[in-house]
């Protein structure tokens, strides 16, 4: 890895604290310093931590779930806090609160989210939400490292409209469709995000 990215802080978000642990060791491995290295147990810390410091890269769990507030949450309950109607209750939840709250503390932080394997429906939600990268359990060093790089070498346009606020979700930079480009241009605002 280059220097720059050795220089990074990432904030590394999960429930179990040896699996958190085991991610910051392997960061660790790649290369990155462990006073770089943060964790947070849920979402709710996790946005405390972005709030009081800054931080270049986010990697979440899909599976995050509160520990400290809504610890008896009823499945269907209807969560109220001070995040207004996106409380980051899930890893999805929280990307989406960093991405579209009002009181984010960094919407344009680069996420890349942790999922299990054969979920599909969690890699396209987790896309529609706002991640920048995706990497499927069980976690190879490798692929964590590729990931990284992905997103500090080759960022994505920020894509911000009505339905949408995130990295714009195609891969290769193609032209809008035939007769779609001024549709485009005037319902979508893009901004170039660069890793500090």
């Amino acid at each position: 890895m280059s220097a720059s990215l050795k220089n990074m802080s990432i904030l590394v978000l999960d429930n179990e604290s040896r699996i958190a642990q085991m991610i910051t060791d392997v960061l660790n491995k790649l290369g990155f310093p462990m006073s770089n290295l943060v964790r947070a147990s849920d979402g709710f810390e996790g946005l405390e931590i972005l709030r009081k410091r800054s931080v270049d890269i986010v990697i979440v769990d899909w599976e995050l779930l509160p520990q400290k507030e809504y610890l008896d949450l009823a499945e269907n309950a209807v969560v109220r806090s001070r995040w207004g109607d996106l409380p980051p209750v899930n890893g999805a939840s929280f990307v989406k609160c960093l991405r579209c709250s009002p009181q984010s503390p960094n919407p344009f932080v680069p996420v890349l989210m942790l999922t299990a394997p054969t979920k599909v429906n969690h890699i396209m939600f987790a896309r529609d939400a706002g991640v920048n990268e995706i990497l499927v359990k069980p976690i190879v060093a490798e692929d964590l490292a590729r990931r990284i790089v992905q997103i500090v070498e080759h960022p994505r346009e920020f894509i911000t409209c009505t339905e949408y606020r995130g990295p714009c979700r195609r891969r290769r930079q193609a032209g809008p469709p035939p007769g779609s480009s001024e549709r485009r241009r005037k319902e979508v605002k893009i901004i170039r995000y660069q890793a500090a």
